[in-house]
């Protein structure tokens, strides 16, 4: 009895400790795929570190924000969010670590049930926007109040079935610019994505194509990512110490004491920048090991399966493209925080988005070679435009009607913003049971209607229209 119970509790504080839990997972994930007893504990350890960097990188981040938060606060009476992904996960993992490895895990096995036995092949391999997904459906389905066990089996289920479901929204874009229907991509901005080739093709022209414009060569330092982190957020900084030196003086020495605020601004630019390199790092640390094990069991076991892979694998098709849409993307971002700003103290309030070169980069770059394709360079700079504009109001809405915050951050991806208020207006609706028992009927209609309008072909049936 007495070891039995060791042994439970031993489990227990292994599952409180997620770093623990999803290095487990990446463990038991290496020796399915028969990995070499040295390749496993790298992998496991590997893995564990990665969440740990996460945790430290995002500590970073926040003392680079904190004191831009406190001009903002102090001299307007409002607070600004950086709605980062990474940001999000690292306050919330603390808190929804332990359900959200378990929905992951579970979320992987429900991907590969779908892909098996429907006609969505898709095998969702970005693992970190996995986590993001994962961590979402953990804290909607805590607001609802379910029980733990429906938390997890409710969030696994419902995050398998996005995994399946959503790159088939862009497929056919994605298929335009690879010129290949083997790869697909998987990512929470997919929503965006759409919505920008919707715009690209009604605004576009796809004949004269951004793949033709010269772009000055002085430009490609933006491609750096910490360089133009640290240089957009250095810009928010100059912006709002001006603000606060116009309209209150006296909140400068509080916040920067005796200080050159000026310097001071540069250097948590630059802290922020650091932070976020330290999170993508963990990040990538974490995903390395994750990954291969994983695909290697879809590959094993569900043919015709089309990989979904991480956005950046669009860049190199569309390299123009890709810089146009990231700096038209930024002018959308910067006009969606002006809205925000606007709107303040209106019946039409949203949350104050400060926008970043991190998500306008990965996003913007993406609108660029989607909307190209689709639109051509009038589709680039329309979709790209209102694209940016849409990564700042639907995080501000995901805030303000889904309830998703914690420690004034919030989810960046649109996919995430979409379920974030869908579900939270239909756990308004429905008690805890009645939502549970709908996301058990949500996940079973691709089984049940496997055949149904937006479905994705398999390798060997008709190539998507348009893909070449």
């Amino acid at each position: 009895m007495f070891v039995i119970t060791w042994i439970l509790r031993f489990l227990q504080q292994i599952i409180a400790q997620p770093a623990l839990l999803i290095g487990l997972i990446a463990m038991v994930g290496l020796l399915v795929e028969k990995k070499s007893s040295t390749d496993v504990i790298k992998g496991s350890l590997k893995t564990v570190l990665g969440i740990i960097l996460i945790g430290s990188g995002a500590g970073i981040v926040i003392a680079g924000l904190t004191p831009l938060n406190d001009l903002l606060t102090k001299t307007f009476n409002i607070t600004g969010v950086i709605p980062v992904n990474e940001v999000m996960f690292a306050q919330a993992i603390a808190k929804y670590g332990s359900e959200m490895a378990a929905i992951m895990a579970l979320a992987m096995c429900a991907n590969l049930l779908l892909a098996r036995i429907t006609k969505f092949k898709f095998i969702y391999l970005t693992g970190h926007e996995l986590m993001w997904i994962s961590t979402l459906m953990a804290i909607i389905l805590n607001i609802a109040n379910l029980p733990a066990w429906e938390v997890i089996v409710g969030g696994g289920l419902l995050t398998g079935l996005y995994m399946a479901i959503a790159p088939s929204l862009i497929y056919g874009s994605v298929c335009k610019v690879t010129g290949s229907k083997e790869i697909a991509v998987g990512h929470t901005g997919t929503v965006y994505y759409w919505f920008a080739i919707v715009i690209a093709k009604l605004t576009g022209n796809k004949e004269k194509s951004c793949e033709d414009v010269n772009v000055p060569k002085n430009l490609n330092f933006l491609r750096d990512l910490s360089v133009s982190l640290t240089l957009a957020m250095w810009a928010v900084y100059l912006v709002v110490i001006l603000l606060a030196i116009i309209f209150k003086p006296t909140v400068m020495a509080e916040v920067f004491g005796t200080d050159n605020s000026f310097i001071l601004g540069l250097m948590d630019s630059v802290t922020f920048a650091a932070g976020i390199y330290i999170i993508q790092a963990g990040v990538r640390m974490m995903i390395g090991e994750l990954v291969p094990a994983f695909k290697g069991i879809s590959d094993r076991f569900i043919p015709n399966s089309v990989p979904a892979v991480d956005i950046p694998v669009l860049y190199p098709y569309q390299p123009n493209s890709v810089l146009i849409g990231f700096l038209v993307a930024t002018i959308g971002s910067i006009v969606g925080f002006g809205i925000t700003l606007f709107l303040v103290h209106t019946s039409w309030a949203l949350p104050i988005m400060i926008p970043t070169l991190f998500n306008a980069f990965f996003y913007g770059a993406t609108f660029g070679a989607l909307c190209n394709k689709e639109g051509g360079v009038r589709g680039v700079v329309f979709g790209s435009f209102f694209g940016g504009i849409a990564t700042i109001i639907l995080p501000a809405l995901l805030m303000s009607v889904g309830h998703i915050v914690i420690n004034n951050t919030t989810f960046g991806g649109g996919d995430s913003a979409v379920i974030g208020v869908f579900f939270g207006l239909l756990s308004k609706a429905l008690s805890g049971q009645g939502l549970f028992i709908t996301i058990l009927v949500l996940f079973l209609l691709p089984i049940l209607f496997g055949r149904a309008r937006n479905r994705v072909p398999a390798k060997n049936e008709q190539a998507v229209q348009g893909a070449k």
